[in-house]
């Protein structure tokens, strides 16, 4: 059966089991052993890899075991690969597993030697000679990441087993005398002697990929700008807090080579006016008191022709921004800006596309076809959810990979298993060993961006009493408002597996808030836009409190739906989106569960979440009565 790459990387991934029908309608599991693949090309791996090395840094953090990687700094990795597709050659290899198989009318049980002794002959009953034969899709699992498919007890002397699915999953028969006796198919793993029951082999609890949706920089330049390091890093961000315009930023961009250039640094511009000054003085034209004043006019000449070409003075104005933060500690100070500047190089790819639709677009277009009265409409429902704005963004390449698993749980602090810790697992190496296997696929798609208000975030944090007067900033000045939120928004603490810990109260309420709108949005979109729950899917970058949806399917980019969905049906969206997120069909009892979300109204298919449907709840949204904080919802102030 053809499956999509992009179904290739959630589903159908190494140490997987998988069910799927036969030709002859029989249900089989199989466990997936490898990918036929090839090195992906056309991305930045240095940018994907430092990302999955922090995913998996703040797992080890939560106490799991991660000694199957390498996250040493500098250290290659990881090689992303994707599937071949080769003409006439599997790309997913995989074979039948577990060989133990029962008759389902008399209870004949019996285990093949191996898949390719699998048949069509296998489907009919050595004993009753019916064709009622299954197989019995059990597997054993284990936290430390032992997995085996299920086999026939073993009991000395005894061959013949009988398997009642309807008396016992966990047990098998066999006659002794004139009695029957149970044998269990309880097992010790062996690596960590945890006990283990067996489990349906295609559960999702068996198997938790580890996910990462990753925005490509497509641009050549954007890339090769981000591989100059630290002083890259510190350009862009001066770049969000306005120290360097759009214009002088492309101008880097098409000059990335002279820009980092020595040549056009301060301490070598001064050595060059320097020079001149001296042989200007060896020829009589300028006194020899006069050197420190012909220097300076040389630079000053020079200054307007130089600023463009250098990053010299935008990384000054990053460090003048944060000097208190790289004064406290030079480290955390680099981590911080490695971390800060990925997240701004996403939001910078999705927010100057190439090919945008803009609010104002969209407002005209519902004009011009009469379905709103006035701008005002979509403007007052803007204000109202606290968006600040909204574009389509299009042509944009989603890279999806997937850099490890982990078995029963997600995160190590969910974790009962008291015989080892839980265990993030790795894929196979390269050929010559140098690296983890990440499996992945690119997507081409077209997303909408919404921009949440920065200002009226904090005034929520505000109001619900989750910051203090004392920590506010000038809510009159934006670079004020955009440097709290780099200093109190902690992303570096969102993961992809679990909840964030409770002393990091202001981003946890920050990207509590930002993920419920995000499915909030993610369910009217999809019913709006005709494409199913599990079509869609999120980037949140918490940094600029953005919101990008997209369509992770092929389909829905040729159909132009979602950029169909802003363009003409805006404004019914917003509605809908407040309308339908306000109450649940299973309240009162969602309203009494901690989070208040559940999957009739904000939780939604794992494979469209990047986060596991952590951190979600209708009382970030709205006022729910019994919930102690926060005591008013964001779309209520």
């Amino acid at each position: 059966m053809k499956r999509s790459k992009n179904q290739a990387v959630y589903r159908f991934l190494p140490e997987m089991w998988v069910s799927e029908k036969t030709e002859s309608n029989d249900a089989v599991t199989a466990r997936i052993r490898n990918w036929n693949h090839i090195r992906m090309t056309g991305i930045y791996e240095n940018f994907i890899e430092g990302e999955i090395k922090r995913q998996i840094r703040l797992f080890g953090k939560r106490e799991g075991d991660i000694s199957a990687f390498n996250v040493e700094d500098g250290a290659h990795s990881f090689c992303i690969v994707e599937p071949a597709c080769n003409e006439g050659i599997p790309d997913i290899i995989g074979e039948i597993s577990p060989l133990v198989f029962y008759c389902s009318s008399c209870g004949k049980a019996f285990e093949e030697r191996g898949a390719n002794e699998v048949d069509k002959y296998t489907w009919k009953c050595p004993d009753c000679g019916k064709r009622s034969v299954k197989q019995l899709q059990m597997i054993y699992s284990c936290e430390c990441g032992y997995a085996q498919p299920v086999k026939i007890p073993f009991v000395r002397g005894v061959k013949d087993f009988k398997f009642r699915p309807n008396e016992s999953q966990y047990k098998m028969f066999y006659r002794s005398g004139n009695s029957e006796k149970p044998a269990e198919f309880v097992q010790m793993c062996p690596n960590c002697n945890s006990r283990l029951v067996p489990d349906n082999a295609s559960s999702g609890r068996n198997y938790k990929p580890f996910t990462l949706r990753i925005i490509n920089l497509v641009d050549a330049g954007s890339g090769q700008f981000y591989e100059k390091g630290l002083e890259a890093q510190k350009t862009i961000v001066a770049r969000w807090f306005g120290k360097i315009s759009t214009e002088d930023f492309e101008y880097i961009l098409n000059n990335i080579e002279l820009a980092f250039s020595d040549a056009f640094r301060s301490d070598s511009r001064r050595k060059e006016a320097e020079d001149q000054v001296r042989g200007l003085i060896a020829i009589g034209l300028v006194p020899e008191s006069g050197f420190e004043t012909a220097v300076n006019k040389i630079l000053e000449t020079n200054a307007s022709g130089q600023s463009s070409r250098s990053v010299e003075q935008y990384v000054a104005a990053c460090d003048e921004l944060f000097a208190k933060k790289k004064a406290e500690n030079l480290i955390v100070y680099n981590e911080w800006l490695n971390n800060f500047s990925f997240k701004l190089m996403q939001y910078n790819t999705i927010k100057y596309a190439k090919r945008t639709i803009s609010l104002q677009d969209s407002i005209q277009r519902q004009l011009d076809m009469e379905f709103i009265d006035s701008a005002d409409e979509i403007l007052q429902l803007n204000r109202r959810m606290g968006i600040a704005n909204m574009q389509v963004s299009c042509d944009i390449q989603i890279v999806n990979c997937t850099y490890g698993y982990s078995r029963k749980v997600a995160d190590p602090k969910n974790s009962n298993n008291r015989n080892c810790r839980l265990k993030l697992n790795a894929y196979d190496r390269t050929k010559d060993g140098t690296a983890n296997l990440v499996y992945g696929a690119k997507l081409d798609t077209e997303g909408i961006l919404f921009e949440i208000s920065q200002r009226r975030i904090i005034e929520w944090l505000f109001r619900n009493g989750i910051i203090r007067e004392e920590i506010l900033p000038d809510m009159d000045d934006e670079l004020a408002i955009k440097k709290w939120f780099s200093e109190y928004v902690h992303s570096d603490v969102i993961s992809m597996f679990g909840d964030i810990d409770a002393q990091e109260v202001i981003t946890k309420n920050v990207f509590a808030l930002l993920h419920s709108m995000s499915h909030a949005f993610i369910n009217a979109a999809g019913e709006i836009s005709g494409l199913s729950s599990n079509s869609l899917t999120e980037i949140i970058i918490a940094e600029t409190a953005s919101i990008f949806i997209y369509a992770q399917t092929s389909q829905g980019i040729p159909l132009g739906a979602l950029s169909g969905m802003a363009e003409s049906s805006y404004a019914y969206f917003l509605r809908k989106v407040l309308d339908e997120s306000k109450n649940c069909v299973f309240d009162p009892i969602c309203t009494e569960r901690d989070d208040t979300a559940c999957s009739a109204c904000l939780i939604i298919p794992e494979i469209s979440c990047n986060h596991f449907n952590a951190e979600l709840g209708r009382k970030y949204l709205y006022s729910i009565d019994g919930v102690s904080t926060p005591t008013i919802g964001f779309w209520e102030m």
